[in-house]
């Protein structure tokens, strides 16, 4: 059975993110550094701060309710921060694949 749901998770449609860190004020207790990079698609990647990964997915699922140009525009990028913003992490979301 377990099989079968992994198998389900990684032949799943919908776009691919890829957010990658661009800036860093302060201290990120996850140990995000800029450059790191992150592909998001129906599953979450390793690695990535939970925090983070909440406001990055609810930043795309307002903007796909919307139909936001994000979704049209191969090329178009967004930014996205966590919640800290004492120790402020900025990703920058792009699409990789759709």
């Amino acid at each position: 059975m377990a099989d079968s749901k992994e198998k389900k998770g990684r032949n799943a449609r919908g776009p691919v993110i890829k957010a990658t860190v661009v800036s860093i004020k302060g201290f990120c207790e996850a140990g995000h550094k800029v450059g790191d990079e992150f592909i998001l698609s129906l599953r979450t990647p390793e690695g990535l701060c939970v925090d983070a990964c909440v406001n990055i997915v609810i930043k795309l699922r307002n903007m796909l309710f919307k139909k936001d140009e994000f979704f049209k525009d191969k090329n178009k990028k967004v930014r996205v921060n966590c919640p800290d913003l004492q120790n402020y992490v900025e990703f920058e979301l792009e699409r990789i694949e759709d």
